[in-house]
């Protein structure tokens, strides 16, 4: 069935009804659409029809989109499914969920599936039965329109007088790119006919507490859009999208996302690689502070090479400035004085924590930091290191373990060296509020922790760090063949990410062995990172 140009209004109607609106509205529709949009092709095809994606590629980067449109990048894998459904059937107990197609075939199914949920009157109409039941929903409706789009919509639900469209975004607040998306979806819904009551986002709401038993009615809450959605010109944007696809590369020049310190994700494909990069990053004068920078820009400085070290204002970014300008790392012999009186054992401690937008375990909120990892090398006498570490499975709630196992093994007494250590006394500190039993040994381990991070920016500077004193900066200057500053597993490249992939329940056995392997052995890096900073600190040398 071919979609009409014009809203007609489905609401609880019959088949054939809805045929005959059809016919009757399309070439009043026609008529009042622009020459340029007439002319557009039908698009048919999976491989020529625009989606979402393709609207945010174009919004973003003309290059990025037209990269895409020609097969000359891939596109990333789509997010599982599993949780959002979830969430959704427990907000629309009644409804009915399309799974997400990826072949053709699929598509088709999927758009003919839909359509006969919408004909058979699966929402209701105000209008048709006075009484809607807004349970009833659509989970993953596909519409083509015969402009060339094709969108999965997540929620299409029954409201009082018509449909209420949503785009579920597992995060508190909205962007523009989901105002462009959902607008998207309602102007395709519009050309199908569909009366839309209201259309926005469902956010997380941060209130709420996960009671168990995969109840999460009441996670997401409802921010209405429809005020805003005029200003998007989707009729335009298609225009232009058809345009810039039929065109050569597009020369867009370089805008914020390409001067990102690595470049954008597509810079060996764009072919503009040498604009991509921010250039000198060891030289830059960001490694003084933005204000200071553009006030040395504004004197004629074009790097730190050229700038009077007594010109500037504390000993910190002095030592920053000495140490590219004379191309060597730089530590203050003060620093060894403070290591040699901390007491043994010695305690190199990292902890590694997540934050789900979807709560897994009872009581827990949205967000919520919770510890599922902690790595400890403990030094008990010089050149005598045992390593130990603590790594949650899918069994439960793990803060009780984590902490039971952390306080078994690092006893009362001795020093522990963590790498911005607010960090790990922040999650002692939310350990105790959980279990207040374990509060009073929990408050005396936060007591010996000692912050490299503050003796490496009073003492240390390698200007491979490039302005940067995160863990991960420091790394790649002190120790850049641990692998301290990276996970990789499988594609995986975040150590967060994997743990969530150890929980569902996917992976066969093996697998999952070898991610946890994978897991403990990147925290048994950072450890290691941890000893080899602390002995750099303690050498006479001021090079690594």
């Amino acid at each position: 069935m071919t979609a009409p140009h014009k809203p007609c209004y489905l609401g609880n109607i019959s088949a054939r009804a809805y045929a005959r609106r059809i016919k009757v509205s399309a070439l009043s529709a026609l008529l009042t659409l622009p020459l340029s949009f007439c002319l557009m092709p039908a698009m048919n095809d999976a491989a020529l029809a625009y989606t979402h994606e393709d609207l945010a590629r174009w919004r973003a980067c003309p290059r990025e989109f037209w990269l895409h449109r020609h097969g000359l990048v891939k596109a990333a894998m789509p997010a599982a499914q599993a949780q959002t459904d979830q969430v959704l059937k427990a907000s629309f107990p009644q409804a009915a969920v399309i799974e997400p197609p990826t072949t053709e075939a699929q598509w088709q199914q999927a758009i003919e599936r839909t359509q006969t949920l919408l004909t058979q009157g699966h929402l209701a109409d105000k209008e048709a039965t006075g009484h809607p039941d807004e349970g009833r929903a659509i989970l993953g409706a596909c519409l083509q329109s015969n402009e060339g789009v094709r969108v999965r919509i997540d929620v299409l639900a029954s409201g009082r007088y018509g449909l209420r469209l949503f785009k579920v975004r597992f995060a508190t607040v909205g962007n523009d790119a989901d105002i462009d998306q959902v607008a998207l979806w309602t102007h395709v819904a519009a050309r199908h006919g569909l009366r839309i009551q209201s259309a926005g986002l469902l956010l997380v709401d941060t209130d709420f507490v996960y009671p168990g038993l995969a109840c999460y009615a009441g996670l997401l809450r409802e921010t209405e859009l429809m005020p805003v959605l005029g200003s998007r010109p989707i009729t335009d944007w298609l225009i232009g999208m058809r345009r810039c696809e039929r065109d050569r590369l597009p020369d867009v020049p370089p805008d914020a996302p390409c001067h990102l310190p690595n470049g954008c994700d597509l810079t060996m494909a764009c072919g503009t690689t040498h604009l991509m990069r921010r250039g000198d990053d060891v030289a830059d004068l960001h490694i003084v502070g933005k204000e200071l920078a553009g006030e040395l820009r504004e004197m004629g400085h074009v790097n730190v090479m050229s700038v009077p070290i007594d010109e500037l204002p504390d000993e910190r970014r002095r030592r920053a400035v000495r140490a590219v300008q004379q191309g060597r790392a730089i530590l203050e012999p003060g620093v060894r004085a403070l290591i040699a009186e901390l007491p043994y054992p010695r305690t190199f401690l990292r902890i590694d924590t997540i934050g789900f937008a979807v709560p897994i375990w009872t009581g827990t909120r949205p967000y919520q930091v919770m510890p599922f990892q902690w790595t400890a090398d403990i030094e008990h006498e010089p050149d005598r290191v045992t390593q130990h570490a603590f790594l949650a499975t899918a069994q439960g709630d793990p803060r009780r373990a984590f902490a039971q196992s952390l306080l078994q093994m690092l006893g009362s007494a001795g020093t522990v060296f963590a790498y911005n250590a607010g960090f790990e006394r922040n999650r002692l500190r939310e350990l105790a509020e959980a279990l207040p039993d374990l509060a009073t040994p929990l408050a005396a381990l936060q007591a010996r922790i000692v912050d490299l991070y503050q003796l490496a920016r009073a003492h240390y500077y390698h200007p491979g760090m490039c302005g940067s004193w995160s863990f991960k900066s420091l790394v790649r200057a002190v120790a850049p063949t641990s692998g301290a500053d990276q996970f990789g597993w499988h594609g995986q490249h975040e150590a967060q990410e994997a743990f969530a992939l150890s929980l569902q329940g996917r992976l066969q056995t093996a697998e999952l062995d070898s991610l946890r392997q994978a897991l403990l052995a990147y925290g048994q890096r950072q450890t290691l990172a941890l000893r080899q900073m602390v002995a750099l600190f303690e050498s006479s040398e001021s090079t690594p």
